[in-house]
């Protein structure tokens, strides 16, 4: 759901069983310790959240925000359209921890469009176990899908990823009390793969795990696109837009929305399968994800141009062109540049770019690696060496990089933004995929979320010059090593 409510006898409940104090550590992580808000600062906070709705054309429907025609009405005129996008596999990072979080659609970067500034973000109050059983709720209820559940650190920047924040209060955002989650990026069918949803652990007790679990996943779906379902009061449906420590499912069936809490997003997707007036919350997991199963091939990374061993004069300019491919949609890369065998750029291709232009190179041997990983972590690379003003060297004195442990095992949530909640320098993107896209970029608009949401870009060296160039061979490769 987008924002999540206890019924009201719950509410009385939750007053007196909240003030768990944060635990230090949660799978060897420091976990980002909760604070009290004033009155003054919780009103601000409030105001803060309202205006951002109002500048973005935002509004709130029970759990969900987003722009007015997330909730529209289908085109009665309108054929129902046949659902054409291939499914694609998917990793949820549940963040326990917390940390620096500011406005954007980019999980990677520690942000969400439900954060209207930047604020630290608290996490999780309650225990390792109570944690594990959460987890243990989304690896089952998703393991029909091809969906991954990651905990202990945050994945690598260039996988594509969602994430929910486990932690917090309503008003830590501005929100009002009775709010157990929220959701700000429904898209609609999953198209664009980084949101962030919050899941306001700290507004019930820790011990309410089936509550928390639902809660959390619940508000994930709502990130895919899925709507509230089922009129019953005792609904045994995560969809339901209200909530109780029993154990849920998905449903299989075409079942009628619930609107008590607001109106309906993405209608005409999942009018795809139901035809109008409902939702099969399994049909369409599986269209999105898949059906779930290992998935043991590595992906496929080709440098198309220039040739291994290029040569070119001191200031000289070239494009990178490198085409990536696997065998399940969902993939995601990075381009590494290294000057004499030194890591000077990484560029996670947070908007699938596939080219890159390089001027005003300095004299220097340049090694250019793409590196590729899917979400079981099985990674492969391409790369060329060129030579900027010394010659390369003969064929029988070369003997070329290690090419295997260059890889990135993950980032810790803390590694996202760092404690002045700046992005780190690996690049921005706040808008969906499109196939092209810069490092250097200005600021944009959000994605199928609605939300106009920027982020400054990161300044690269001057010698670096990274521009907008369209998709269009082959090196030194490694391929089919898994990561952890």
């Amino acid at each position: 759901m987008n924002l999540r409510f206890l019924p009201l006898a719950a509410l009385g409940l939750v007053a007196s069983t909240s003030a768990s104090a944060a635990t230090p550590t949660l799978f060897g992580q420091p976990v980002a310790e909760p604070s009290e808000l004033t009155a003054d600062e919780s009103q601000r906070r409030r105001q803060e959240f309202e205006a951002m709705l109002t500048a973005q054309g935002l509004e709130v429907h029970g759990d969900v925000v987003g722009p007015r025609d997330l909730f529209a009405d289908p085109d009665p005129q309108a054929a129902t359209a046949e659902w054409d996008f291939p499914p694609h596999r998917a990793t949820i990072f549940l963040n326990f921890f917390g940390g620096q979080m500011t406005n954007g659609t980019n999980s990677a970067l520690m942000q969400s469009t439900c954060i209207p500034s930047s604020l630290k973000y608290p996490g999780f109050a309650g225990t390792e176990a109570q944690a594990l059983a959460i987890i243990e709720t989304f690896e089952s209820l998703l393991s029909p899908y091809g969906v991954r559940v990651a905990y202990e650190k945050a994945p690598p920047p260039e996988l594509p990823y969602a994430m929910v924040m486990m932690g917090g209060r309503p008003d830590i955002v501005g929100m009002q009390n009775g709010v157990l989650g929220v959701s700000c990026s429904s898209d609609c069918g999953d198209r664009w793969w980084r949101d962030t949803t919050l899941a306001f652990t700290a507004a019930a007790s820790p011990n309410q795990v089936n509550t928390l679990s639902t809660t959390a996943l619940h508000e994930a779906a709502h990130a895919f696109g899925l709507g509230h379902i089922d009129t019953n009061n005792n609904s045994p449906y995560v969809m339901h837009p209200y909530v109780d420590n029993s154990e849920k499912v998905w449903g299989d069936n075409c079942e009628e929305y619930n609107a008590a809490t607001g109106d309906i997003n993405c209608k005409p997707t999942h009018d795809v399968w139901c035809g109008g007036g409902a939702q099969n919350t399994h049909a369409e997991l599986m269209a999105y994800f898949g059906e779930n199963g290992p998935d043991l091939e590595p992906p496929t990374v080709e440098i198309l141009s220039p040739e291994d061993g290029l040569e070119l004069e001191p200031g000289g300019s070239v494009e990178l062109k490198a085409a990536v491919t696997d065998n399940h949609d969902g993939v995601g890369w990075k381009l590494m540049v290294y000057k004499d065998d030194e890591l000077v750029q990484e560029e996670p291709a947070f908007k699938f770019q596939t080219s890159w232009n390089f001027g005003g190179l300095p004299t220097g041997t340049f090694r250019l690696r793409v590196q590729a990983i899917d979400h079981d972590r099985n990674v492969s690379a391409d790369e060329i060496t060129i030579h900027v003003g010394v010659p390369a060297p003969p064929p029988d004195s070369s003997t070329g990089p290690d090419t295997t442990s260059d890889a990135d095992t993950g980032t810790t949530p803390t590694e996202a933004a760092d404690a002045t909640g700046e992005p780190p320098t690996t690049g921005d993107d706040t808008t969906p995929q499109d196939g092209s896209s810069s490092t250097t970029l200005p600021p944009q608009d959000g994605g199928d979320d609605g939300c106009s949401c920027t982020t400054d870009a990161p300044t690269a060296p001057t010698w670096l010059l990274l521009l907008l160039a369209p998709l269009v061979r082959r090196r030194t490769r490694s391929r089919g090593r898994v990561l952890a």
